[in-house]
């Protein structure tokens, strides 16, 4: 696969991840909060260390059988991380680890 297409594609979930953070970072700070947000902040900033991953993983296997794969798995871990690990009150593990 041609790298250009890999680079095109996650420039656009650059872009797409940049917009959920910065609406998720006003979310936090739209009312002035007691507790540090030490750990959101750290769960924030883990969207661009996967990313960051699968970037690399991408350049480096860049047949379309393994692109596919890392897209899928990138796609499943990134849901994963955001919506189902985390305690039924609402808190992710990072969250409980720094507070």
């Amino acid at each position: 696969m041609k790298k250009i297409y890999i680079h095109i594609l996650n420039i656009v979930g650059l872009i797409v991840l940049l917009v959920f953070n910065a609406f998720a970072y006003l979310g936090m700070n739209f009312t002035p909060s007691n507790e540090p947000l030490t750990a959101e902040y750290i769960f924030l900033a883990s969207f661009y260390l996967i990313w960051g991953v699968f970037y690399y993983l991408q350049l480096k296997l860049n047949s379309l059988k393994n692109f596919l794969i890392l897209i899928i798995l990138e796609l499943l871990i990134i849901i994963g991380w955001s919506f189902f690990w985390g305690t039924p009150y609402g808190h992710t593990l990072i969250e409980s680890l720094f507070e």
